[in-house]
């Protein structure tokens, strides 16, 4: 079984869980796709323990595809996190979540693990939002765009959900990853977040049953991420092909905000430089004096890339080299081991850079976050905590293209 599926579905877990529970998670599957006996439900109590980890402790391939999808999902959730997350979009809906009683009627004290398949079994809701939310704090590396206009408002309506759904099931469909997709949003202060749920291309295995082989096929769920700012009229895209993403953004301008071509101006990617580097050259310094819980920035990688650039503006990579230094500066690293290095159309250009921020917590170990910055379109980090003063650290320091509304929309049209 998959490290997280045993490290779920463990010995204490399986001497713990209210086995009502765990009968209702195979009930859900087909009877003939259960892989257990459901009789074994029907024996005593510390016999059904042993054989249900009998079963859960042998290879993946020998458990129902199903059951295996239903465990991954649980398993995301079963921890304090997860937790936490569940708690608070039950306390949104006002859902109490209870925990199973004992013989006496007492409720039973539980853990991360058994809430969260109480809540996937009995708060469909509440489980999908937690789910879709945790998907945000994960996502790292997302495109962004910059839209024709500042202050445009997106339509939160079912309406729009609905052609949005519509939209992106055709873009699944042709894609071969079936037609399933469900739409949620999120508000988070000023910006909105959605968590697009489809499917993945089909998966065909052959599995071991009663020694013989059997071909079965599954479809995983896949999460798509779009977070957008009416303030900035900018729009982040992440978890789904690069090559899709722009697609995405089509599809948000013409069913959530009611205007195509919004994220299709000629700059609309062209949102991060590198440029104040190469002007000052290895001698520069990040500036974080303006925030004095930043106890610490370093450039800890760097690449530079030597160019040439044609008649029509078009740049040509011949080779690169990165230098890394987690103790003190990769720049001055780079300016130790090179020399004649030029920053120029046809000389050298660096390509990207890492930066490591440390953060001051009340009563914690500082936090560390890694920031990669790749013009013109990617600074990938950990969006869910600092995000906001990272990107105040990157515009502060000139790697933020601050783009004129006015300028986008001609550019759009």
């Amino acid at each position: 079984m998959g490290k997280d599926l045993k490290k779920f579905v463990n010995p204490r877990f399986m001497k713990t869980i209210d086995l009502a529970l765990l009968r209702r998670l195979f009930e859900r599957q087909r009877p003939d796709q259960r892989g257990i006996d459901m009789a074994v439900f029907d024996g005593e109590d510390a016999e059904a323990r042993d054989a249900l980890l009998d079963f859960f402790s042998g290879p993946e391939t020998t458990i129902p595809p199903g059951l295996v999808a239903d465990l991954h999902r649980i398993a995301e959730l079963g921890n304090e996190n997860g937790m936490r997350i569940l708690l608070e979009q039950a306390d949104r809906r006002g859902i109490v979540l209870l925990p199973p009683v004992d013989d006496e009627g007492q409720p039973v004290r539980i853990d991360p693990k058994h809430l969260a398949l109480l809540a996937f079994l009995g708060h469909e809701d509440v489980f999908n939002a937690a789910s879709d939310l945790l998907v945000l704090e994960l996502r790292l590396t997302l495109t962004e765009f910059a839209g024709a206009d500042e202050g445009v408002e997106p339509r939160l309506t079912e309406a729009a959900r609905r052609e949005f759904e519509q939209a992106a099931r055709e873009l699944f469909t042709r894609d071969l990853q079936g037609g399933y997709c469900r739409l949620a949003w999120y508000e988070d202060d000023d910006e909105i977040n959605l968590v697009v749920t489809h499917g993945t291309p089909i998966t065909v295995i052959t599995a071991i049953e009663a020694d013989q082989e059997r071909v079965i096929s599954f479809q995983a769920a896949g999460h798509a991420v779009l977070t957008y700012s009416p303030l900035t009229g900018r729009l982040k895209v992440g978890g789904i092909a690069e090559a899709r993403r722009r697609d995405f953004a089509e599809i948000f301008a013409s069913t959530m905000l009611g205007q195509p071509d919004f994220f299709a101006g000629a700059d609309s990617q062209n949102l991060y430089t590198l440029e104040p580097i190469e002007r000052q050259g290895f001698e520069f310094v990040v500036d974080r004096a303006f925030d004095p819980d930043i106890e610490r920035a370093q450039i800890v990688e760097v690449q530079v890339d030597r160019i040439s650039t044609d008649d029509e503006g078009s740049v040509r990579v011949h080779w690169s080299m990165v230098a890394r230094d987690n103790r003190d500066s990769a720049l001055a690293r780079l300016a130790e081991t090179t020399r004649g290095i030029v920053f120029g159309p046809d000389s050298f250009r660096i390509g990207h850079i890492v930066l490591r921020l440390q953060f001051r917590v009340p009563n914690g170990r500082p936090a560390k976050v890694t920031i990669k910055i790749k013009p013109p379109s990617t600074a990938s980090f950990k969006r869910h905590r600092f995000e906001s003063r990272i990107m105040d650290l990157l515009r502060r320091n000139g790697f933020c293209h601050d783009r004129e509304p006015a300028e986008a929309s001609v550019a759009a049209q």
